[in-house]
């Protein structure tokens, strides 16, 4: 299966124009920068304010920011008016990432602790007048991760439980509960949430050969629903729903059966593949607004991955051609877009990776 950033790898507990210029919308770019003594970033989500959250760290080896164990990762909140703020860590901790925010700045993230593993994270909200607070665990848990919020303040990721698995998990006025997995899953991450309470993620049956897991959907009403596969696939999995109940992410099938293709979900729950880049073999769609746009990243011709904007007009379009030609940044991944059409992600930018905030012309 073809390795790429994700947002479920960002918990460290995993050791992620042609023929439609005339359509094309183009962007300013903004670098969102590093914190003090760091040289590498990358914007995980942003709110309808343009408020960005992410991590920033020190170049590794692993070729995307914020991935691993390396301790000196920080959490971060990025707003234009303010500049990028260090939202620390928990008591003790080394490594923090900010991984979502509402549209009140509420934001939630992972952080170790003093004297835990370095692999063993702890879901976290911060709020401006709080700091962060960890979330805790499921009963027997060692490690839990919060991956977004919506406007009520609810919040979805997962946690670790007494058994050695992981299960989806929620957060109500920072009470946890268990939202469980797709029968016989082993790792089960709720990966994004709308303000209606539609959550959706991953469930993992296999890590393989082959790796094996499903797409999922949860509500109150109807608990966890199998989202499948595209025609022959064996994984799927869901990063983003907006909210009309549109969700977005990627799966593989039987006609590309080692590559991921960015998929839509629609409204009544029926796949559809979004392609890839011009002479990409693999995408992956991390985020979709009220419109129906959606982002992620792909490979090219030359295998580079590259940022990628997908439209019902346009198709899918390299965001490097949607930006100033002179503008020094080869953008890699894009991994969230609001409902003004800003959109956040990573690049590359004077040799190292950056952040960096898209806004429409």
């Amino acid at each position: 299966m073809i390795a790429g950033p994700s947002r479920i790898a960002f918990c460290a507990w995993l050791v992620l124009a042609g023929t439609f210029s005339a359509l094309a919308q183009t962007y300013t770019i903004t670098e969102i920068g590093v914190l003090k003594g760091d040289n590498e970033s990358s914007g995980f989500w942003l709110n309808s304010a343009g408020q960005v959250v992410g991590c920033s760290d020190t170049a590794t080896s692993n070729g995307y920011p914020c991935t691993g164990t390396t301790a000196g990762q920080h959490a971060f909140l990025w707003s234009k008016s303010a500049g990028l703020k260090d939202l620390g860590t928990m008591s003790g901790g080394t490594i923090s990432g900010a991984i979502g925010i509402n549209d009140v700045g509420q934001v939630v993230g992972y952080s170790n602790v003093k004297a835990s593993s370095a692999s063993d994270f702890f879901a976290f909200l911060w709020t401006p007048g709080r700091g962060v607070t960890n979330l805790g665990t499921l009963s027997g848990g060692n490690s839990s991760c919060a991956f977004a919020i919506n406007s009520a303040g609810v919040i979805a990721g997962d946690s670790f439980i007494s058994n050695g698995k992981v299960n989806a998990a929620s957060w109500t006025n920072n009470k946890i509960r268990n939202l469980g997995g797709l029968p016989k899953s082993i790792f089960t991450a709720a990966l994004d949430i709308n303000d209606n309470n539609q959550i959706v993620g991953e469930s993992i049956f296999s890590y393989g050969p082959p790796f094996r897991s499903h797409a999922f959907e949860w509500s109150a009403a109807l608990g966890l629903k199998d989202l499948g596969t595209l025609s022959g696939g064996t994984t799927s999995m869901a990063n983003a729903i907006n909210s009309s109940g549109v969700m977005v992410g990627q799966s593989n099938a039987s006609g590309f059966p080692n590559a991921w293709h960015a998929v839509m979900w629609n409204a009544a729950r029926k796949i559809r593949d979004l392609g890839t880049l011009p002479g990409g073999t693999y995408s992956v769609a991390f985020g979709v607004n009220d419109s129906d746009e959606v982002v992620g990243y792909g490979n090219i011709s030359n295998n580079a991955p590259h940022a990628f904007l997908w439209t019902q007009a346009a198709g899918m379009r390299d965001l490097n051609s949607l930006i100033p030609a002179n503008s020094g940044w080869v953008l890699i991944n894009a991994n969230a877009i609001n409902r003004l059409g800003q959109i956040t992600g990573y690049g590359t930018f004077k040799g190292y990776n950056h952040g960096f905030l898209l806004s429409p012309k």
